[in-house]
């Protein structure tokens, strides 16, 4: 029996439209994270972080200040976990983060051509206690493919990317 060109366009689109309202709304990409610790080192169950040096490698200037973007991120992810240095004694650890790679992206492209206009984010940083680097984190997101829902991509990816480095942490300060 031969389907009409309307019926075989009715069957099709019942079964796109799920697909593409799912592309609309939700964006798709990678998620990297780590932290270690030196195998002598453990933190202990009081342990803060102090938000250190914050720099950009990417040997790329932005429109935006990312330096700033990250370290408020930072901060406001610790603070989250309970972990943020308050300026009181007791242990604590200075963070020092390089941004060593970001791509501001594009909304549009990335709804238009999943894959162009992708938003990347990649930081490595270093764990210290005093002079001594006793730890390090390397944390990468992308934003690949999406629409309404990834507008904005180019700022919320620093919190993405902060709490994966805090989580990361969170998990390895004794309890």
């Amino acid at each position: 029996m031969k389907m009409t060109l309307k019926r075989q366009l009715t069957k099709y689109s019942l079964v796109l439209l799920p697909f593409l309202t799912i592309m609309v709304l939700t964006g798709c990409g990678t998620v990297q994270h780590k932290v270690t610790f030196q195998d002598n080192y453990s933190p202990q169950a009081q342990t803060k972080i102090e938000v250190g040096q914050v720099t950009n490698q990417t040997i790329q200037t932005f429109d935006v200040d990312i330096e700033q973007l990250l370290r408020e991120a930072l901060a406001e992810a610790l603070q989250k976990e309970a972990l943020l240095w308050d300026g009181s004694t007791g242990d604590r650890l200075i963070l020092n983060s390089k941004i060593i790679e970001y791509d501001k992206g594009n909304a549009f492209m990335r709804w238009l051509v999943p894959g162009a206009g992708s938003t990347a984010l990649a930081i490595r940083c270093d764990l210290k206690e005093g002079d001594k680097v006793v730890g390090s984190a390397e944390a990468k997101r992308t934003v690949d493919a999406g629409g309404l829902y990834t507008i904005g991509a180019w700022k919320t990816i620093f919190g993405s990317v902060a709490r994966d480095v805090v989580n990361d942490i969170r998990s390895q300060i004794k309890k």
